[in-house]
């Protein structure tokens, strides 16, 4: 659905009051929202083990409180852009996601990242009011028609692009999966794991839902008639879910709705700004939406780097086109445009970019933003309307139906690295890469070396004391009161001097007995080149939960 600029365009002051608020968001018929299916979708949006190795969800990237999108300012979130070179022009700030690794969950170095956790190459857009589109991503590659993902048959034949959206990253790769990973996978790990089992903090409706149906084969049935767990489920569910984001008490739809003192003096000018003709910002960001839904090319950056919308109808006038996003909740966002760029990460900033025509790229512009000028006056007053005017209290205190859990990756590291290792060939120390959630029943545990020597022996310590204090070793949930003993033992891949990696996975049992135990753990690499012919790694610290 969207909305018609024609419909809501609206030019003159007096008529504001006039405009539509924001409406009841439109779902398909085969989809009809319900209790049962947005409690569903709402378990699995914020579950990390709805990805491959426990530490993504589908909201990890898609916050409330910033609006929607990711919040994260890190360098984990930095992609170095097409030349693969960091700290240059073309970087963007995206969202991470999980480390590159093989079907057998062995991770393995991506060719630009490493070891470190992927990023994608886009900033990741809000599903809060995304109902509203149709077609869903900047490039709009999730259509209106949503296809059976296991099946191929059509499932939605419009309306549907929530649904194919929120398909799409749980097969990704980069985003929630291994390389080679199938429904069949999704299903089964479903089919065993506790729901949100590594969140904290679950909201009321969450907790409620689970006491009556503690597994996912329970919710399913209870949204579905059926405990069947299938992909098709799975995306009306998390569709339905976004379906209730819906993000229409701000001021503005106050205001529209006959409350005269919602928005403030400045606000009101603002919006007089906003809706002039001759700064054209309505034209594109329509009410009451704030998005009309089109896709633009404003010259952010070169088209050589990202084409954006070309890249999906192959049509050449497409270049460098992005869709236009909705402003609602914009200034709760930390970074603004597709690729993130931290030279805008402001509100006053990305408003004043469309003085004198916004980005410096000419291929492919939009004329409609040429040939606008304002001052810095006028860019803080509109941004004064957006801020005050277009955000919803409760996306911002992340209240009901904006409410969420806390997740795992938010605790804290899931280990902590101490004492000290031991150098082996090329003065390289092996890497403890130890970020999988210590949750009893997490059944990819996941402990991980790096620049180590390749092709060498390696065994995998474990002790149930601290190191230096004596004590046993720990594995598959037995503890044992011998002195450290080997848990795993692997001849490293890779070739040379600080090119060697191996992975241990393994199951921690779903023993609550177990909550609380520590372990230690710490890699022994064979090489001749390190004292003792044996470089280390440092331990990792971790305690069961």
């Amino acid at each position: 659905m969207r909305f018609p600029t024609a419909t809501f365009l609206t030019l003159a002051a007096p008529a504001f009051a006039a405009a539509q608020s924001l409406p009841a968001p439109p779902f398909p018929p085969e989809n009809p929202i319900t209790e049962e299916k947005r409690i569903l979708g709402k378990a699995l949006f914020w579950d990390e083990q709805l990805s491959s190795d426990n530490t993504v969800a589908c909201g990890t990237c898609h916050i409330p409180s910033a609006g929607g999108s990711d919040p994260r300012l890190d360098m984990g979130s930095r992609h170095p852009g097409l030349n693969g070179v960091y700290g240059d022009s073309d970087d963007r700030f995206a969202s991470a996601g999980v480390r590159l690794a093989d079907s057998s969950g062995n991770l393995t170095p991506d060719a630009t990242f490493g070891f470190s956790p992927q990023v994608t190459g886009r900033r990741s857009p809000s599903p809060i009011g995304a109902a509203f589109f149709d077609e869903l991503f900047w490039d709009g590659r999730a259509t209106s028609t949503f296809i059976n993902p296991e099946t191929g048959q059509v499932s939605i034949p419009s309306g549907g692009a929530l649904e194919s959206q929120a398909v799409g990253p749980i097969l990704s790769f980069v985003e929630m999966a291994d390389e080679g990973r199938t429904w069949a996978d999704v299903r089964s790990k479903l089919e065993q794991v506790q729901p949100l089992a590594l969140a904290a903090n679950l909201n009321p409706d969450l907790a409620a839902a689970l006491a009556v149906d503690p597994s996912y084969p329970d919710l399913f049935e209870n949204a579905f008639g059926d405990p069947a767990i299938t992909a098709e489920r799975i995306g009306f569910a998390l569709a339905t879910y976004q379906r209730t984001l819906h993000p229409d008490q701000t001021p503005w739809d106050l205001y529209q709705n006959g409350v005269s003192g919602a928005l403030n003096s400045t606000e009101l000018q603002g919006l007089s700004l906003f809706m002039s003709g001759g700064l054209r910002c309505s034209q594109c960001h329509t009410p009451p939406l704030f998005s009309d839904g089109t896709y633009r090319n404003i010259g952010i950056r070169d088209i050589a780097e990202d084409n954006g919308r070309q890249g999906v109808t192959g049509n050449f006038s497409d270049r460098g086109k992005f869709k236009v996003p909705t402003l609602r909740n914009a200034d709760l966002r930390t970074r603004y445009f597709h690729n993130g760029d931290p030279a805008w990460a402001n509100l006053f900033l990305a408003v004043f970019i469309y003085n004198q025509g916004a980005g410096p790229f000419l291929d492919n512009k939009d004329p409609l933003v040429n040939n606008v000028f304002f001052s810095p006056g006028t860019a803080s007053t509109i941004e004064a309307f957006i801020r005050g005017g277009l955000t919803d209290p409760r996306v911002a205190a992340e209240l009901p139906p904006f409410d969420r859990p806390l997740l795992r990756s938010e605790m804290g590291p899931a280990a902590t690295l101490v004492g000290n290792g031991r150098a082996g060939t090329g003065g390289s120390e092996p890497q403890m890469l130890a970020f999988s959630p210590p949750k009893v029943g997490n059944g990819q545990f996941r402990v991980a070396v790096t620049e180590a020597l390749g092709g060498a022996p390696a065994i995998l310590a474990m002790r149930d004391q601290a190191p230096g204090a004596g004590g046993g070793g720990s594995i598959g949930g037995v503890i044992n009161r011998s002195p450290s003993r080997v848990a795993f033992r692997t001849q490293l891949s890779g070739v040379g001097g600080g090119q060697g990696f191996g992975t241990w996975n393994a199951a921690i049992p779903a023993d609550p007995a177990l909550v609380g135990t520590q372990f230690w753990m710490q890699w022994n690499v064979r090489d001749a080149a390190a004292a003792g012919g044996v470089a280390r790694s440092k331990w990792a610290e971790v305690t069961v939960y």
